[in-house]
């Protein structure tokens, strides 16, 4: 596995550092000295989007090729170079939010702006109200291995540019320094809570394993969390047939938002679904603030009438929120668009309403739940 990383800057030599077989490109000579102190990397002066050096970089070998220059026109021309010899994985910052269509036309899977990001934080940090903040207390139960690796890893991501903070409840058998360490690296603050005793009688009677929300836990504690983020679960044919899906228990049980990992990476598309449900107003403001956060287009898919001030409200949301917003009206069965396009892959999180009371049926959200291929925020 080769990594090529064009931009000797701090990011660059920070992802080096933590990232095996790395080269990095950098146009600076006198840079050189520093980036050689790191361990194991190659590190070669010269320009990074010259074709003949990518080559000899190894650029036909390469699994992922990342793009860290503060040149978005540098980093388009290497991006291009990097597609036509077909590298699997390419990673680029962008700068200026409008070169971003460009990146997304060539086809690049991955588009960080941390230009906007830092903006929009900068920008909630002066709004006295902080309503630009959706979650400032995020819980995540960690449950197993992959608790940490999904739910965790994306709960850190919001928590990093929303200024807000994480608890984690685990069981007793395993060991916080791991979250500690990543929170730290992050610099999110983090609070690591053990299982109670009292909640594995809820263990016992409700799970076959010890892959369970401690449900007690979730509506007693005196934290008072924002949102739950949990992983998703891999269910078989049984476990949907008798509903036995510890996600959709929390859900069911909990009154607060709850979020669904899968995406692992700062959102660059936001899809909502609107109805004309009681919650509809929240997946408007849910959806905004999330976009906002990310730096990211929404995408409004309205399923059936909606009075016309919810629309408004929501266009002045983004509009107060620096956030672009698209709207589409569905022509034909709104159940069976609302799911094709959760599934179109074009998302990286999906917000709809939980317990509504407009078109979007009960299956259909169970549905988009357990197999939508993004995140999944639930609200209430």
């Amino acid at each position: 596995m080769k990594n090529i990383i064009v931009g000797g800057g701090r990011a660059g030599k920070e992802l080096a550092a933590q990232l095996s077989e790395s080269v990095i490109i950098e146009i600076e000579p006198q840079k050189r000295e520093e980036l050689s102190e790191l361990e194991g990397v190659q590190v070669i002066i010269g320009d990074g989007s010259d074709e003949k050096l990518l080559m000899q970089a190894g650029l036909e070998d390469a699994t992922a090729f990342i793009l860290l220059t503060g040149s978005d026109e540098a980093n388009y021309r290497a991006a291009a170079i990097a597609k036509e010899h077909g590298v699997p994985r390419i990673m680029v910052r962008v700068e200026d939010p409008e070169a971003r269509a460009r990146f997304n036309e060539l086809g690049v899977e991955h588009v960080m702006q941390p230009t906007k990001i830092v903006a929009n934080i900068v920008a909630d940090m002066m709004r006295p109200d902080e309503s630009g903040r959706p979650f400032k207390k995020l819980l995540v139960p960690i449950l197993n291995n992959d608790s940490v690796n999904k739910a965790f890893k994306e709960a850190l991501l919001i928590s990093s540019v929303a200024m807000g903070e994480i608890t984690a409840v685990k069981s007793g058998d395993r060991d916080g320094k791991e979250l500690e360490f990543m929170a730290n690296d992050m610099g999110v603050p983090l609070t690591i809570l053990p299982e109670k005793e009292e909640s594995m009688g809820i263990l016992r009677k409700y799970l076959r394993n010890h892959a369970c929300i401690i449900l007690d836990t979730v509506e007693k504690h005196f934290y008072s969390p924002d949102c739950i983020v949990i992983g998703p679960e891999e269910l078989g044919f049984l476990d949907r047939l008798f509903g036995r899906s510890v996600v959709l228990q929390l859900i069911r049980t909990a009154s607060l938002p709850v979020l669904v990992a899968r995406t692992l990476r700062y959102y660059n598309q936001v899809l909502a679904l609107l109805d004309a449900s009681e919650t509809a107003e929240s997946v408007g403001k849910y959806s905004v603030q999330m976009a906002r956060l990310c730096g990211a287009k929404m995408y409004l898919l309205v399923l059936e009438e909606v009075p016309r001030e919810l629309i408004d409200g929501i266009r002045k949301l983004c509009e107060k929120g620096n956030v672009h917003i698209i709207e589409e009206w569905v022509e034909g069965n709104p159940m069976i668009e609302a799911v094709k396009e959760v599934k179109s892959g074009n998302y990286e999180l999906t917000v709809l309403p939980w317990r509504g009371t407009g078109v979007i049926r009960a299956d259909i959200i169970k549905k988009i739940i357990n197999d939508a291929p993004c995140s999944v925020l639930t609200v209430v």
